[in-house]
């Protein structure tokens, strides 16, 4: 084993090496292909879009000037429903348990809390007649919202439209003045009727007008995406995959940390930078000694979206899992800080992997390391398939998920580091056997808890030590307006301690909108308080 590191160590200089020429093209092709990728032309990625067809292409002839083969995987998608929608109201909304329909002048009733519950002895429909009228119903309950609400059963808004329906009312209309109760979304990708008209007044009661005049037209719409693979056939029984996401954000209409007006969010480090890459290693890999198995090279799309197309891969027919080695992940690599740090997740679903990334460390970066398979990239879609997967990333940064992503901050020379840590490791493995796989710990228990606020903070991926350090503070949300700054570790929400992203989200639950709550956050070695409001 260590005849075969040391001589990797040997070839890894020759390939990346920062002063030989071949380093200097390969940055420059980095270069090239994140330039292109995060160009405005290509207007941010979005699946689904012409902007997503221009990068496809672009990688498709990428892949060829390399020498390998491509074919699309295509998949589809509910992307969010089209709403055509007029009211005499404007805090008025449909949300996705309505139908199509008209309301010409139609009078409403007050039906309280719309459960009817006989087995419990509590209807809120005695001696109402809601038959050709708009039942209007708030979201809580007669004891609240809560998980031992005994009408628990009867808080579900779709149930309480359809018990309207049965009782004559021709549209729902729901409301709350409480602020643990359901507000429903405005945008949606599934309709999923109850029969009748049902929407939303995002104000008081007592300003819904005494007639109401609504039209309303849903219409789901179907998307289709595309991944792209390329394959380097051995011949070999077993095989590697090695992905990046290639789509982001378009113009930015969901998902973005920008307030203003729509503009591209361009994508570089998230994920031009991931793309370039596996561009990088399937040029190496096609022409390559380290042959004991093959390599399939994936750029997913839908990732912004939800792992859409890593995961709709993953299901395919195009994937055995008992077929492939291990999968490895770059999502976000080009932003490589001065202390080299670069995070891993996935490091306990294969026995090998501590190991194996110590064996190889490069003395120019540290790493931090998670052992759940599970986590907000694709290497999850393969995890689940029982395959043993690495995912890496360079941190989050204050131009996340923002127009501000551009080309001119990624860290090639990083990116290039990154490309290398990686290669040793796969070509360490090559003369061993297929990888075994395990589960992780916990990933029932640790999964992210559900929140209904946010702070406006973009966490330290990368911190390792206790609490929460924030690394980017986006204006005019709860935290910018609390005083909050980048580099402040958050170790306590009310009386919750914060001790890792976990617990701060566990916190974050405890909280809705308009409530307040004293935070601490240590900043410069000393713990200050600062009061938050959601």
């Amino acid at each position: 084993m260590k005849k075969i590191i040391l001589g990797f160590v040997l070839i890894s200089v020759t390939l990346f090496s920062q002063e030989s020429k071949e380093s200097k093209t390969a940055i420059n092709r980095l270069k090239t292909d994140i330039l292109f990728l995060s160009d405005d032309k290509l207007e941010g990625r979005e699946t689904g879009t012409i902007g997503e067809q221009l990068a496809l292409e672009y990688l498709q002839k990428r892949f060829n000037e390399i020498g390998l083969k491509t074919k699309t995987h295509p998949f589809q998608f509910n992307d969010n429903v089209e709403v055509d929608f007029f009211s005499n109201n404007e805090a008025l909304y449909p949300i996705r348990y309505s139908e199509n329909g008209s309301l010409d002048n139609i009078d409403h009733v007050d039906v309280n809390f719309g459960v009817h519950a006989q087995e419990l002895g509590y209807s809120d429909y005695t001696s109402l007649d809601v038959r050709g009228k708009i039942a209007v119903i708030n979201t809580s309950s007669p004891d609240g919202i809560h998980p031992h609400s005994k009408y628990l059963n009867y808080h579900d808004l779709k149930l309480r439209a359809e018990i309207a329906k049965e009782k004559g009312a021709i549209a729902v209309i729901y409301y709350t003045d409480d602020k643990y109760a359901e507000t429903p979304v405005r945008k949606f990708k599934k309709i999923n009727s109850a029969g009748i008209p049902v929407l939303f007044f995002d104000d008081s009661k007592e300003k819904l007008t005494t007639k109401i005049r609504a039209k309303i037209n849903l219409k789901e719409r179907r998307v289709k995406g595309k991944n792209l693979i390329a394959e380097v056939n051995n011949g070999k029984e077993n095989t590697i995959i090695i992905g990046a996401h290639y789509d982001h954000l378009g113009w930015g209409a969901e998902g973005s940390l920008y307030r203003g007006e729509p503009a591209i969010h361009n994508g570089a480090d998230d994920n031009a930078s991931g793309t370039a890459g596996i561009l990088e290693l399937a040029r190496f890999y096609n022409k390559s000694k380290y042959n004991n198995y093959n390599y399939l090279f994936i750029a997913f799309s839908g990732e912004e979206k939800g792992l859409l197309g890593s995961n709709a891969f993953a299901n395919s027919d195009l994937l055995n899992p008992k077929k492939i080695n291990y999968m490895i992940n770059m999502d976000m690599i080009g932003r490589l800080n001065e202390d080299g740090r670069i995070a891993i997740y996935g490091t306990g679903t294969s026995p090998r992997w501590d190991l194996l990334l110590k064996e190889n460390m490069l003395e120019n970066i540290t790493i931090t390391t998670t052992k759940s398979g599970v986590g907000p990239s694709d290497h999850t879609s393969f995890y689940l398939q029982d395959i043993p997967v690495l995912h890496f990333f360079t941190g989050a940064h204050e131009d996340y998920h923002k127009p501000s992503d551009d080309a001119d901050k990624i860290n090639y020379e990083g990116i290039e580091t990154v490309l290398t840590y990686i290669q040793n490791l796969i070509n360490d493995l090559d003369d061993e056997e297929k990888l075994l796989f395990t589960k992780t710990k916990n990933d029932e228990n640790r999964k992210a808890p559900k929140f209904s606020v946010t702070l406006g903070v973009i966490p330290d991926y990368l911190y390792s030590e206790k609490g929460m350090r924030i690394d980017g503070v986006t204006d005019g949300k709860p935290a910018y307006k609390s005083g909050m700054q980048k580099g402040d570790i958050v170790v306590q929400l009310g009386d919750m301690k914060v001790l890792d992203m976990m617990t701060y989200m566990k916190a974050l639950g405890r909280y809705v909108k308009g409530d307040k709550v004293k935070a601490t956050i240590i900043r410069d070695g000393k713990a200050v308080e600062l009061m938050v409001q959601f």
